[in-house]
């Protein structure tokens, strides 16, 4: 019963969601000349002011990690080792600041990319000078904020500027930290699985009402498709006992 039950409530959201899909559908294409229009304006507007954008949304992460190195640095200088309090305080401002990081140096690759795409129609090196210059202010603060994490946890190893950082980290880190880490990934995969789903839909309705060509559906089927892959591959490593050698 409990099998019919799960089976039966997996249909019925199928067909809520094929109606609803038809509903939006159907909506995207009356209002067509809205949204091709809306769509247009954005893409105009984007590429007009691609330079001050990403000047103001660079400049933003940059101050906001700033603001949180140099005040993670002045609190280590003062350092409590029997405040455990104090301590967290400093682990949760390390785990926001390397994040900060991560995204600063993947919006560096979008604008730069808006803006590659505008260079055949005029060229502009300031993009480049831009890109070049926030990617080195990321490996700069990534390797500095490394050595910030090892004051606070000495047995921690790896320089971030080698191609075996993430090996040489994780084999620092205790069982815990690994438990963490490990759970972290397996929810990001999951999640991402869901991410791409929704990016193909997303596809979909916008090519009813604009030509996007072929070229969304293949970045997303080869990612989906390669993480799929590497997922398996690899937990069969792991199945037949191969943890340490699959590292």
């Amino acid at each position: 019963m409990k099998k019919l039950n799960i089976t039966l409530k997996f249909f019925v959201i199928m067909i809520i969601s094929g109606i609803f899909g038809g509903i939006l559908g159907g909506s995207l294409v009356m209002g067509e000349e809205v949204i091709t229009g809306f769509f247009i304006n954005l893409e105009s507007f984007i590429l007009k002011y691609n330079l001050i954008i990403q000047a103001v949304v660079l400049g933003i992460f940059a101050l906001i990690i700033l603001i949180i190195y140099f005040n993670v640095k002045k609190k280590l200088s003062d350092i409590k080792e029997d405040d455990e309090e104090y301590l967290d305080g400093l682990d949760r401002q390390l785990n926001f600041l390397l994040p900060f990081i991560s995204v600063d140096m993947i919006l560096s690759f979008f604008f730069f990319g808006i803006s590659i795409s505008n260079f055949t129609e005029e060229f502009n090196v300031w993009p480049l000078i831009i890109f070049i210059a926030n990617i080195a202010f990321t490996l700069v603060l990534t390797t500095k904020s490394i050595k910030l994490t090892k004051l606070l946890y000495p047995e921690k190893k790896g320089n971030p500027l080698d191609f075996n950082f993430d090996k040489v980290w994780i084999e620092s880190c205790d069982e815990a930290e690994k438990y963490v880490i490990y759970k972290a990934s397996y929810k990001t995969y999951q999640l991402m699985n869901y991410m791409y789903s929704g990016a193909m839909v997303v596809s979909l309705l916008i090519s009813i009402i604009i030509n996007i060509g072929i070229y969304p559906y293949l970045v997303i089927t080869v990612l989906w498709i390669t993480q799929t892959l590497i997922y398996t591959f690899n937990a069969i490593k792991y199945q037949r006992g191969q943890l340490e050698n699959a590292k």
